[in-house]
């Protein structure tokens, strides 16, 4: 990756991309560069006969239409940019009527970002356009290896339902999307998100592998729109639905249906309650999402019997390992007892309120002093829960014990703990870690970052 990041023009990095320098793979222009529109028609001219760039990224830039235009030219003849993201929000629709040709034509692009690029409704029947234009020639004669645009990126655009119907009706049924990011771009309700219900129904997205809606009003109506629908989607591997305003009878709608291919489900932010986890527990259990991998389910208002519940259903469905993220919820005696058998590689329990009344550490430091618990366990995030330092000890010295507790941890985050910053515990961290190298134990809070590591 290059970083020009010096207060000068480009003419350096124009000349590396024309003289096609092998070692310029990645580049990435600062806001410390100038980008007006000269220098973008300098770029594009070198870029048409590169064959060894394969990302690039202009985001700290205004990128007008001319600047776009003459960048569109250079993606209609380039033939390896894999990777464009163009432009701040002032790129607007105007900037992608002007990009389109070269988004239609182009034979080597896969992931498009036009994440909080400014866009409207008003341009995604053109984007739609340019999109089925490129998949129907990505297989032509002068394209052989060439599949067509599979990752795009709109977050953070004002798109709205009106803006997703132009855009899907545009795109046809031919398209080979892989993953689609429709993150905060206000679809609130049913409407706004019938047009992909009607597209996953209909086939148009058959390789959709990935779906975020992440920051989306859907609530009950809109992701029961979406529910109907998930059956037919059945390629869809990773399902993102962060705070989208989902309550416990949204959950108990979307769990029994969900894709059973299904990898990935984030439901984080969501208040689904304990009855959301049972339902979703239910549909676990009843044999939905049988390839599940990661669950994240941090801020859902779950209480210890909604945890148990979930617990309880990967230890009888989940065919292998597991991540559960569990952040921001409240984890009592039961929900350790049942964790503390599920088939898990990496838990979080970051802020689930372990130290306080009724919250499950002693229960959490006796089991952890079982060989049978935890077993699989590699990842264990216990930060932001009141510990003290007699508590904090207690999974220590479990970890150091030679019973084989713990065999397979290697990452242990007990930092936000009011009793990670005692000397004993500090002395009992050296000591854990001359005997098991291999294991990483993190006990200040400025190295977990926000939600702690898995959060």
């Amino acid at each position: 990756m290059v970083w020009g990041s010096a207060p000068r023009g480009i003419d350096d990095l124009v000349a590396r991309v024309s003289k096609n320098d092998p070692a310029l793979v990645s580049l990435c222009l600062l806001k410390g560069r100038r980008f007006n529109d000269a220098d973008a028609e300098a770029l594009a001219s070198a870029l048409e006969r590169n064959t060894n760039l394969r990302e690039l990224s202009a985001t700290a830039h205004a990128v007008s239409a001319a600047a776009a235009t003459a960048l569109a030219r250079a993606l209609a003849a380039n033939r390896t940019l894999y990777s464009l993201d163009l432009g701040n929000r002032s790129f607007g629709d105007e900037g992608l009527v002007a990009l389109a040709p070269g988004i239609a034509a182009s034979a080597s692009l896969v992931q498009l970002n036009l994440e909080a690029k400014g866009l409207t409704a008003a341009g995604c029947a053109t984007l739609g356009e340019a999109l089925a234009a490129n998949s129907r020639t990505a297989t032509s004669g002068d394209r052989t290896g060439y599949t067509g645009i599979a990752e795009l990126l709109l977050g953070q655009n004002s798109l709205g339902g009106d803006g997703l119907s132009a855009l899907l009706e545009g795109v046809g049924s031919s398209v080979g999307l892989r993953m689609l990011d429709l993150s905060s771009c206000s679809l609130e309700g049913e409407g706004a998100v019938q047009p992909l219900a009607a597209a996953l129904q209909q086939g148009k997205l058959p390789s959709l592998e990935v779906l975020r809606l992440d920051g989306n009003t859907l609530s009950g109506t809109g992701i029961a729109a979406l529910a109907d629908t998930f059956g037919a989607a059945g390629s869809l591997q990773q399902l993102h639905l962060q705070r989208c305003c989902l309550d416990p009878e949204a959950a108990a709608a979307l769990a029994p249906v969900l894709p059973s291919a299904l990898q990935v489900l984030n439901l984080a932010g969501n208040t689904i309650g304990s009855c959301g986890a049972l339902a979703l527990a239910a549909a676990m259990t009843a044999g939905s999402m049988p390839q599940l991998h990661k669950l994240v389910l941090c801020d859902c208002g779950l209480g210890d019997d909604g945890i148990a519940a979930v617990a309880a259903a990967l230890v009888a469905t989940a065919a292998g390992s597991l991540t559960l993220d569990l952040s921001g919820n409240t984890a009592g005696s039961a929900a350790m007892s049942a964790l503390a058998a599920a088939p898990l590689t990496a838990l979080c329990l970051h802020d689930c309120k372990l130290g306080g009344p009724g919250g499950g550490a002693v229960e959490l430091t006796a089991l952890l002093a079982q060989p049978a618990s935890f077993a699989q366990l590699k990842e264990l995030d216990l930060s932001g829960n009141g510990l003290e330092a007699s508590q904090l000890l207690a999974v220590l010295e479990a970890a150091m014990a030679d019973a084989g507790s713990l065999p397979c941890l290697r990452l242990l985050v007990i930092a936000a703990n009011p009793g990670a910053a005692e000397a004993e515990v500090a002395d009992a961290v050296e000591r854990l870690q001359e005997l098991r190298p291999d294991l990483d134990v993190v006990r200040r809070a400025a190295d977990t970052g926000e939600g702690g590591l898995m959060g």
